[in-house]
């Protein structure tokens, strides 16, 4: 039997039945895998969910990654763990720094992810994936365990492109900060299809159709974002969560 953790996104409650990942674990084999529940944390980032004193993005992390080292610890079993957006930061985390040989007690069957915002490029369980995560690339992981990731070519998330503007917004895992504190807006989107920028290149104008392709992009990943459909609504009915729980059945 492996145990699975899963590791929820921004304002998702704990263990709620409506939360993304519970789209994963409802197709896996009952007979090889069991959910032993959430792996606690705030999942709140500043003021979404928690008012102006909530935590940063990376105080979630350090809390999460935490809490996920407590669960696989006290767990019987093999564990599998699965994380979502601000989750998937976590899962990430655990696997980083395992591979700089810390938490090499945390046995693991396999880590998954969706909705990544740290997935490396061509890193997806589906053909032809688009772009990397918002926040950058992952660090390696250990070779020996299985890492899988979903990931919606719509969702800026988990697939921009390297040119995106919105990764300019600061260094680091500001970006998607940006995006959880509502930061992004109709209006960013409207500036960027409308090519009301600056553009962040300072030799764009040598790639013109390619510096205006990235902008509408963006500007269109945005839209995605606010209205839930790139990287909440598609992962569901896109098949992308049953998909992943496909290939974890195989493992």
């Amino acid at each position: 039997m492996i145990d699975i953790i899963t590791v929820r996104g921004t304002g998702e409650p704990m263990n709620g039945p409506g939360n993304m990942l519970t789209n994963v674990v409802e197709h896996l084999d009952p007979w090889r895998f069991r959910t032993i529940g959430d792996c606690p944390f705030p999942g709140t980032v500043g003021p979404v969910g928690a008012g102006v004193d909530g935590p940063s993005v990376r105080r979630n992390i350090d809390i999460g990654l935490a809490s996920a080292v407590a669960m696989v610890r006290a767990s019987p079993n093999l564990v599998g763990i699965i994380g979502y957006s601000l989750g998937a930061l976590i899962v990430t985390a655990l696997r980083e720094l395992q591979a700089q040989g810390l938490y090499l007690d945390c046995e693991l069957a396999f880590s998954a992810c969706v909705a990544n915002p740290k997935r490396r490029a061509g890193d997806s369980i589906d053909p032809n994936p688009h772009g990397y995560g918002i926040t950058g690339e992952r660090a390696d992981f250990l070779p020996n365990v299985p890492h899988f990731e979903a990931a919606n070519p719509a969702d800026i998330i988990t697939s921009s492109s390297a040119g995106s503007p919105l990764r300019a917004v600061a260094d680091g895992m500001a970006a998607f900060s940006a995006a959880e504190l509502g930061e992004w807006s109709l209006d960013m989107a409207g500036r960027f299809r409308s090519q009301r920028f600056q553009p962040v290149s300072l030799d764009w104008w040598r790639r013109p159709v390619q510096t205006w392709q990235v902008y509408d992009e963006a500007g269109r990943g945005i839209i995605g974002y606010l209205d839930r459909t790139a990287h909440i609504i598609e992962y569901v009915r896109g098949g992308y969560c049953a998909r992943l729980a496909d290939r974890i059945n195989m493992t």
